[in-house]
């Protein structure tokens, strides 16, 4: 699979039948869609967008050029990951993602809601060093030991149960991305097994579930990209093997 971002003047690729999800590499909504069609065995196309050099299509699909959208039929889309994986999953019911019990439901949407401000202390610690304030710290490790102490109270390997479900695979992308804070010197943000034991556990089970596995970014990944945008030049397409890469061609072998 291409992972090479299409930008300003790149064509739409064709349909082909199946769901297509617009992303991009790096955007953790993005990837919560991504991680409730492999959870659900459904069949879909990526297509990697530019978010600083929007092909001008995708605004046919998303209105504000954001990521994710889902393509569900020609020209049809659907916009906003929490709206996507609810449908997905009422849509495709094979593979029930959600709670079943309507408490339950509602007290994963809770979680989710109140781990929202870590998210926020995240995004500033990486992309908007300077207007870090000790306080996000606190509100960062609020969160961490919010998860854990849920995690302490349902005793179940994930979130969701004895596999992971909607909760887990929201919640997900930005576990796997506060890993890289360490990183690049926000030593504050570090998830110490010594203080979030529980947590570091579910973790590193979370890594192994194959829906996530198979989309997984190590830390010094997603290090570099935050590096790369700190300075002017977010690197979309290092990821990308295509024979020509649109920002840096490759050089050919003697």
């Amino acid at each position: 699979m291409s992972e090479k971002h299409l930008q300003t003047g790149d064509v739409l690729p064709p349909y082909s039948g199946k769901l297509r999800v617009f992303a991009m590499r790096f955007c953790p909504y993005a990837e919560r869609t991504v991680l409730t069609l492999n959870a659900k065995n459904i069949p879909y196309d990526l297509v990697f967008i530019n978010l600083d050099q929007k092909p001008e299509w995708i605004f046919n699909f998303s209105p504000k050029g954001t990521v994710p959208a889902l393509e569900y039929e020609p020209g049809k889309a659907l916009f906003d990951s929490n709206i996507i994986n609810v449908y997905l999953d009422e849509k495709y019911p094979e593979i029930p993602l959600q709670a079943s019990d309507p408490l339950r439901r509602a007290q994963d949407k809770i979680l989710v809601e109140s781990f929202a401000p870590a998210q926020s202390a995240y995004y500033t610690a990486a992309f908007n060093a300077q207007a870090l304030e000790p306080s996000m710290v606190e509100t960062y490790h609020k969160g961490l030991e919010g998860l854990q102490k849920e995690l302490e109270t349902r005793s179940t390997k994930y979130l969701h149960g004895d596999e992971p479900g909607w909760v887990d695979y929201t919640l997900w992308p930005f576990l796997e991305r506060f890993e890289a804070l360490p990183l690049i010197g926000k030593a504050e943000f570090a998830i110490d097994q010594t203080k979030y034991e529980r947590l570091v556990t579910y973790i590193e089970a979370m890594k192994n579930v194959p829906a996530v596995k198979s989309y997984f970014l190590a830390a010094e990944t997603h290090a570099k990209f935050i590096e790369s945008r700190a300075q002017g030049d977010a690197n979309y397409n290092m990821l990308d093997t295509s024979a020509v890469c649109c920002m840096r061609p490759r050089k050919k072998k003697e």
